[in-house]
Formats: C-alpha cells, structure tokens, sequence
C-alpha cells in the first residue's frame, strides 16, 4: 500500500507522543492493582506530579440509570499489598472500569484523557465529550464485545444504552485515594482478562489451549462519502471489473490526496477536510469524535464518518480447546482479517474480538500468511490493482465512498486498573 503523506505521519508522530508524554521519569513496569487485592497510593515528598480528575457518565441500560462516578489519576505511584515492596508510576488509572449489571452482562468505560487539568467548567473538556463504552454478555467471560464508537450507536434498535452525557472536574489526591478503597474493588477488568502479565508488563503472556482474555481491542470501518471532484478523480483507476470495494494502487493514493486537498483542506468531505476524517489512533484517547467537530478534548476539528462494526476470524477467543478454528472458518480459502457489516442497525458499533497482548499464538492466527482477506458484506475487497492480505488503512466502494479503519483500545499499555 502507498506511504501515507508525510504529514500525515507527523500526526501520527504527534498523537504517539502525547501518550509517551505521560510516561516521562516511570518506571517500566506500569501495572497497578493485582485482581484479588487492594492497593493504595502513595507519593514521596515534594515529588507529586499527579493530577486527579473525576468523570461522570450518566446511561441508561435497557432503560435503568447507570452513572459512572470515575475519580481518575495522572501519573501516579501506586504500591501493592500483593508484596508491599513494588512501588511504581503509571500514566494513567484507572484506564478501563466495568460494571457487572445484574443480567450477568458487563458495561465497560474507558475515561478519556484530560491530564493537563482540562475540565468541563475550564472549557477545555467540550460539552459534547463522548467516553468509549463497551457492553459484553458475560462479564465473568468478556471475550468478545460491542463497542459503541460513534453517537449513533446509541440511536441504533440494537442498542441496550442510552447516552446523555459525560463531564470531567478537577479532583484531588484524596478523593482518588478514596475512590480507589471504595469503588475500584467493583471493577471486573482485571489484568489477568486483559491478558496482561501483572509480575511484569513487557513479558507477554503465553497461548495454551483454552486459553481465552478480553476481547479489548475495538474494530470498524469509517465510511465517508466523495466529493464529486475526488470521485471523478479516482474513477479512472476503478478496476475494469467495476468491483464494488477495491484497495488503490499506488498512483491511485496520490490522485486521490491531490484531488482531496489535503494539505490545503480546501476540498470538504460531508463538511470537513479529509486530515480531520482520519480516526484517532492512538495511546492517548481524547473521546471519541462525533459527526460535528467540538467533542475531542485536545482534537476538537475531528470528525466521525458512518461507522460499522468489523469481525475477524482470526480472533484468539474462536479457537477451540486444541488450538483449532471451527471448521466453517476453516473450510474458506481465505480466512477474515475484516469482516465488516454495513447496516443501518450496526451503524456506530465497533466490534471488540481481538486480543492484542498473546505470544505463541498457533500458526493459523498468528502467521496465517496469504490467507487473509478483508470483506465488506461478505465480499472480499479487490486486490486488482493492489494486494493486500492483512490489515488496511484504506478502501474504496465503488467511485463513491471510502472507508477508514477504527481501531480502539480498552486497555492503555501506559495505564493501571
């Protein structure tokens, strides 16, 4: 696939940054506390870097209230009563906080980041701040979920949330401290679910059979439509079997940034340039963008387009007690990296199947070589002009619409629990 511009990669530079920010002067080993013990924090004299915040997120699950109150913490020491000796520094915590509704299911929260004191009532925090939330049927056993990655998630018949708003106001050391004796306990996200070694971060845990962890890693594609110039501008290189989703070649790639404008920004894309339609990946989760700029802390000029939910067969969580994928994925000739469903009904949902954390993962899912494909209503994407047999930034539907990869993360390798 084409490099993308270099400005582009800048943003991407930028975005990776600000999360690396949060670690200067931690220690590596970024893990908090352990699932079965509690944990306190604590902070050495003339050496509180931290800043505290607290969250509140006001739902409705299948029409009861459900309000998080997240008191969240910034950089700061935390010792476990697992040993009493391991004292270290974490970006953020908690990064990720489930409640287990009385169905057994379980609704996650990722805070947004607002480490530099944004708030609410400073106006650094937009009105229209929306938290990542993800639902899973089975809290006790969250492998797969269904993440709601855009606002219209929540008008969608599907929808078992109803949304009315987040806000984010300073708090201090001892309202965190507090809130973590109280109300961290209730948290179901575990380290061991996540698939996260708790001795030590950087050594990853290995695959054995049955082994299964939660499915923490959100995937869909953002659907945009054209602008007539774009469209006219791509249209010669539509393959001549006229497919209904093709991959570019790489001349393709730069007629479509050049007829897109994008460094110019002058050319709209249902309303806004094509640099502010790339979705935000990356450690740093500023909210989630919506359809009008103003909801990301920090990246307020993003947008969402329509987003919809994307499966892979190649999700650790489908192997069976030997290893083995169930035998209708794999009698295909090609397995799914992507499999996205375009409906009004899945509209603003992001799948979450994907565990990113695993090492000696069997062949089939961790070296599959050609056999992956990527499809969009169960129709592989065309690799005419270009061949691509793994993960995507980008695709076309016909002359009239281009799709960009979501990706979202429940846990923050930066982050603690």
């Amino acid at each position: 696939m084409k490099t993308l511009p270099i400005s582009i990669f800048a943003i991407m530079v930028v975005l990776l940054s600000a999360g690396l920010m949060l670690l200067i002067g931690q220690q590596r080993h970024l893990f908090d506390r352990p699932s079965f013990t509690k944990s306190v924090e604590v902070t050495n004299p003339g050496q509180d870097r931290a800043i505290y915040y607290r969250l509140k997120v006001n739902l409705a699950y299948n029409g009861e209230p459900l309000d998080f109150d997240i008191v969240v913490g910034c950089r700061v020491r935390i010792t476990t009563y697992k040993d009493n000796e391991r004292t270290v520094e974490v970006g953020i915590a908690p990064m990720a906080y489930g409640l287990k509704m009385k169905d057994g299911h379980g609704v996650v929260v990722r805070p947004p980041e607002a480490c530099r004191g944004e708030t609410t009532e400073n106006g650094k925090v937009p009105a229209a701040l929306l938290p990542l939330v993800v639902t899973y049927e089975n809290a006790e056993e969250p492998w797969f979920g269904l993440a709601y990655a855009s606002e219209d998630a929540y008008a969608s018949p599907m929808s078992e949330l109803k949304f009315f708003g987040a806000t984010i106001s300073k708090a201090t050391r001892e309202e965190w401290v507090e809130w973590r004796r109280t109300q961290a306990p209730k948290n179901f996200v575990t380290y061991e679910l996540l698939g996260i070694n708790e001795k030590n971060r950087w050594d990853k845990p290995r695959w054995k059979a049955g082994y299964r962890a939660m499915g923490s890693i959100c995937v869909g594609l953002s659907r945009v439509k054209l602008p007539e110039p774009v469209s006219e501008a791509i249209r010669a290189y539509w393959p001549a079997s006229k497919p209904d989703y093709w991959y570019p070649n790489g001349a393709a790639w730069d007629t479509f940034y050049s007829a897109a404008d994008y460094h110019g920004g002058k050319v709209l894309f249902e309303g806004s340039p094509l640099r502010e339609r790339f979705p935000v990946e990356a450690e740093f989760f500023p909210g989630l963008p919506r359809h009008k700029p103003g909801a990301l802390i920090f990246f307020k000029e993003r947008v969402a387009g329509d987003v919809y939910p994307a499966s892979s067969d190649l999700s650790m969580n489908r192997l069976d007690a030997a290893g083995l994928l169930p035998a209708e994925i794999r009698a295909k000739a090609r397995k799914s990296y992507i499999d996205v469903n375009v409906g009004y009904k899945l509209k603003g949902f992001a799948f979450c199947d994907v565990v990113w954390n695993i090492d000696g993962l069997p062949s089939e899912i961790n070296d599959p070589g050609n056999l992956n494909a990527n499809r969009i209503d169960g129709q592989q994407i065309n690799e005419e002009l270009n061949r691509v047999t793994g993960d995507f930034g980008h695709a076309f539907e016909r002359d009239e619409y281009v799709f960009f990869r979501v990706r979202l993360s429940v846990a923050n390798i930066f982050g603690g629990l």
